[in-house]
């Protein structure tokens, strides 16, 4: 093979190829671990058969977990630090599930300072490991065989901020060409340190784009306005590269919302990415109807429950209809919900509408006198939503994806600093019964702030972060987190 080809490939799959490795050793590792905690506790190897089961459960679970604490998705770009966070939640779980395993087959023949052991020693190993592979990364980065050759737009003191912050995380994986200074304002605020690297303002654009071939271009700006920025929104969709804008509040409510792999929201995505969205769709849906068939035992007697309860408890059908859509002019349809306000709800609705605590297309008010006694507890922990389940079998829902919205608080909407193009980016995918906005807020979260996280959901989404967003999803319902 052409070594240049080779090249290519490793750099575009170097994502995935990263995080299988890490697993490789990871599972290799988690092995050795026991072995040598038998090892250590009996100074000898002849009962290694006998923990069989403890090491199957173990693996198993591992894996289970690991995807669902999401530590292999995107797994080349964690910080060191986030790395151990991640490892750490991942040892307790494994720890508390294994010692339970052991305790429902009454494994007294297990000695218990082997698994502590184990679970010390595979924390050690894995330690020393992701070193070397850390290591190993920069050193394909350095060389260039894998990483991102980058272009940023801004000159200021949050450009100079914003790329170092990205060369501390990931070294030399964004390799920065240089700086690209805003059109017409040559003698705008320059920082120091990026003065030697402006390779020419936005006006050589076409040229830059051509001749250094960058992958991947960050506008870094203090506003979302990105009406300001169609000219760079046109040529890096012209030359098919990914564009992506910073601005320190997006930045805030990313970080804050459980994504650490987040350098912005992407305007332009590579034309692979697109494409996989149409493979992914296909494999989204075969898992929908798999998990709906798998938590039906749970969901039918419950449903059943709240159903009965609605009925006696107030007057009115058991189930709420109502035509919703992902964005002004998008796709409708009718959306399920257990009924949890009063029959003259609508009608309050306008009354209410000036202590409305929400913006954009959504209405929230925390002691809302629309709700029943009994809606208040099935809204806490989310059971009025188990109707769209209803419509994940229609095939009009997805069990993971973007919050949709009533249709006619759409004619509230006002889009601020956000083009109409952004919101309607969220139908690129079917809406969700849960999301980023699920786990990262809920009814706490304002318009804007659920729309950036629908954007980065979209441009990421996978089952495999679809398995993630659910393992979140438990405990943030259960102890019903900004819910109201």
């Amino acid at each position: 093979m052409d070594p240049s080809r080779r090249e290519g490939f490793v750099k575009r799959n170097w994502g995935l190829i990263y995080s299988l490795i890490s697993l490789f050793f990871d599972v290799l590792l988690l092995n050795l671990a026991l072995a040598a905690s038998i090892w250590l506790r009996f100074n000898h190897l002849r009962d290694l058969g006998y923990y069989t089961k403890a090491t199957v459960f173990m693996n198993g679970v591992f894996v289970l977990v690991s995807l669902g604490l999401g530590v292999y998705r995107s797994r080349y770009n964690l910080s060191r630090e986030g790395l151990r966070f991640y490892y750490k939640r991942l040892v307790i779980y494994m720890a508390v599930l294994t010692m339970a395993f052991l305790y429902m087959i009454k494994g007294e023949g297990y000695s218990r300072a082997v698994i502590f052991i184990t679970f010390f020693i595979i924390y050690v190993f894995w330690e020393f490991a992701h070193n070397l592979l850390g290591k190993l990364q920069n050193a394909l980065a350095r060389r260039r065989i894998i990483g991102f050759k980058t272009l940023i737009y801004g000159t200021n003191e949050w450009t100079f901020k914003f790329s170092q912050r990205i060369s501390n995380v990931f070294g030399g994986f964004f390799h920065i060409l240089g700086y690209i200074q805003a059109a017409g304002n040559p003698d705008g605020e320059i920082h120091k340190d990026l003065a030697p690297h402006i390779l020419g303002t936005e006006d050589d654009l076409d040229r830059l784009l051509k001749h250094r071939n960058p992958d991947v271009v960050f506008i870094v700006s203090e506003t979302m306005d990105i009406d300001k920025y169609s000219n760079i929104y046109r040529a890096c969709k012209e030359h098919n590269i990914k564009l992506k804008i910073v601005s320190p509040r997006v930045s805030d409510i990313l970080s804050n919302s459980r994504i650490r792999d987040v350098y912005g929201v992407s305007l332009v995505l590579e034309t692979w990415r697109i494409h996989f969205w149409k493979f992914n769709s296909r494999i989204k849906r075969i898992f929908d109807i798999a998990f709906v068939l798998l938590i039906s035992p749970i969901l039918l007697p419950v449903g059943l429950l709240t159903a009965f309860m609605i009925k006696i408890t107030s007057k009115g059908p058991v189930f709420f209809k109502q035509k919703r859509s992902l964005y002004k002019g998008g796709e409708e349809f009718y959306f399920y919900k257990f009924r949890s306000m009063y029959l003259d709800a609508d009608r309050i609705k306008e009354k209410l509408s000036q202590k409305n605590e929400a913006n954009g297309a959504l209405f929230k008010i925390k002691k809302d006198p629309r709700v029943t006694w009994f809606g208040r507890i099935i809204r806490k922990f989310s059971i009025d939503e188990l109707p769209q389940f209803i419509n994940v079998l229609k095939g009009s829902m997805s069990i993971v994806g973007p919050r949709p919205l009533p249709v006619k608080d759409f004619e509230n909407m006002n889009y601020g600093e956000m083009s109409y193009d952004w919101h309607k980016q969220r139908g690129n995918v079917k809406p969700g019964i849960t999301g980023l906005w699920q786990i990262s807020g809920r009814s706490d979260l304002s318009f804007e702030e659920m729309l950036f996280l629908d954007l980065y959901y979209i441009e990421h989404q996978s089952v495999f972060f679809d398995l993630e967003i659910l393992f979140e999803t438990i405990p943030t319902v259960f102890f019903g987190k900004g819910a109201y």
